[in-house]
Order: C-alpha cells, then sequence, then structure tokens
C-alpha cells in the first residue's frame, strides 16, 4: 500500500554559472537541511532547482543569499512498491480522473519502495486516490 502526502517542495531559479550546484549544496549542509529529493537544470541563462528537503524555512534562509528566487509549490510525495508497473499504474490511476500531473520526479534503488514527487493541480484528490495502490 502507497504513502502519500502533501508537501511543499522549494523551487529555486538563479542565474546559471557553473559550481552554482555546489553552492546550493554547500548552503543547505551548512544549515543543517536534509535533501530528500533534487531536481536541477541549466535553461541557458537561468538554473531551475526543485528540492524536497527536511526544512523548508531553513532552506529558503541559506539559498536566500545565493541571488536567485525561491518559493514554493504543493506537491504530493508518494511511497509506492518498487516492481514494474508501478508507475504505470499510477499514471493510469491520474489519467482516468482526469488529473493532469504538471511534474514529477522520483527515486528507486534496489529497495523495495521508491518515492514520486508529483506536481499536479489537484494534490488533495492525488493523494486520495494513491494510497490504496
Amino acid at each position: 500500500m502507497a504513502i502519500a502526502e502533501l508537501r511543499n517542495e522549494i523551487m529555486f531559479k538563479a542565474p546559471t554559472r557553473v559550481g552554482l550546484l555546489a553552492e546550493v549544496s554547500e548552503a543547505l549542509h551548512e544549515a543543517g537541511v536534509n535533501i530528500l529529493a533534487i531536481g536541477a537544470y541549466d535553461k541557458g541563462d537561468m538554473a531551475e532547482f526543485i528540492l524536497l528537503t527536511s526544512d523548508n524555512r531553513l532552506t529558503g534562509e541559506a539559498l536566500a543569499p545565493l541571488g536567485g528566487e525561491v518559493s514554493l509549490a504543493p506537491v504530493v510525495v508518494a511511497e509506492v512498491e518498487n516492481r514494474p508497473g508501478t508507475l504505470a499504474v499510477v499514471a493510469r490511476r491520474l489519467a482516468d480522473a482526469g488529473i493532469n500531473v504538471a511534474q514529477i520526479h522520483g527515486t528507486s534503488t534496489d529497495s523495495p519502495t521508491m518515492t514520486l514527487v508529483l506536481l499536479t493541480s489537484e494534490e488533495t484528490r492525488v493523494v486520495d486516490l494513491l494510497r490504496d495502490i
């Protein structure tokens, strides 16, 4: 059975530069923040980070001096069974409910579960839909 909950993800945008990933990760380390999930993208002149962390307030404070924009986005964090087809079941359930997934990222290893982070416009419904997978 899946564990699904509402969380807030940090969105951080800053001018692209060599070493920005090092600066972000060092700032969070110095603030005592654990990175639970991360995505980072070079969009030409801007870098975009999506971060699920152990403390959003400390994350925002640590990133502010790096010269970018910090914002929050509500997301669903779901811990689901790590087996072939699980994402297909999740995606079909959301599609059948008419819910668009604007963004997804996740992590999986050889552990029995994987973590998905989903950005949608209907987070509460998504939590309900994923609880019995």
